[in-house]
């Protein structure tokens, strides 16, 4: 088993947002601005270590490592 390798942790809009200390609606402007389709279709965006993906109608967040969280 390869443990050098962890699987993301996807948060949800509203639990992102606390972390990063913003509003949901502010943390969600941001992603619609920087948003882009990826090679599978889905929207994705990138804002300074944090990655955030839109399945169906809900974005979810995952942290770089600089974030440790």
């Amino acid at each position: 088993m390869n443990r050098g390798h962890t699987v993301a942790r996807w948060y949800a809009l509203r639990e992102a947002a606390e972390i990063l200390g913003l509003s949901a609606g502010a943390l969600r402007k941001l992603l619609e601005r920087r948003a882009q389709p990826a090679r599978d279709g889905v929207y994705e965006a990138h804002v300074d270590g944090v990655r955030a993906r839109k399945f169906t109608n809900r974005w979810r967040v995952s942290f770089g490592e600089p974030w440790n969280v």
